[in-house]
């Protein structure tokens, strides 16, 4: 009797979620201010990624989904080489190969679930000012929007 209400709640709070994250149900979700939001976090740690402190904060790595997988690189292997360029960084600071870089134009797009598309344009301004378009896969809940990655053991590189 209990497991057959726990089963029936979870199905209701799974379907609010995915509701709220999209946009339907009571609880919605501004997905165009989740975005702004995303892209100005991300925008302050890609340019903190120049110091050692910057590559381990807890900000950079809170970008990311537990679940995060993209090109067979889950988060804690993220996190582990993140914690070697820092260490790296930290002994000499001239090898930082990370461009000044900024997110502009982002817009998040859902489908039936809280598994979105966030595109935007990526920008680094060094000697020459680059700019290309981006999408990538993010999880978008009530807490906020996370990098989420294609799921896939596959580069796409």
């Amino acid at each position: 009797m209990i497991s057959k209400r726990v089963f029936s709640s979870s199905i209701v709070l799974s379907a609010v979620l995915t509701l709220s994250a999209c946009g339907g149900g009571s609880t919605t979700i501004d997905l165009q201010a989740v975005a702004t939001e995303f892209s100005t976090k991300v925008s302050s740690n890609l340019s903190a990624l120049t110091t050692s402190a910057g590559l381990k904060s807890q900000a950079l790595l809170d970008l990311f989904d537990d679940k995060f997988f993209d090109g067979g690189v889950t988060k804690a292997a993220l996190v582990d080489l993140l914690g070697i360029n820092s260490t790296t960084l930290g002994t000499n600071p001239e090898l930082s190969l990370f461009p000044m870089a900024t997110v502009s134009n982002a817009k998040v797009t859902c489908g039936d679930t809280n598994i979105c598309t966030l595109t935007g344009t990526l920008t680094n301004s060094d000697a020459d000012t680059t700019s290309v378009d981006f999408s990538t896969k993010v999880l978008v809940n009530t807490r906020g929007v996370f990098f989420y990655g294609d799921q896939s053991s596959t580069s796409s590189i």
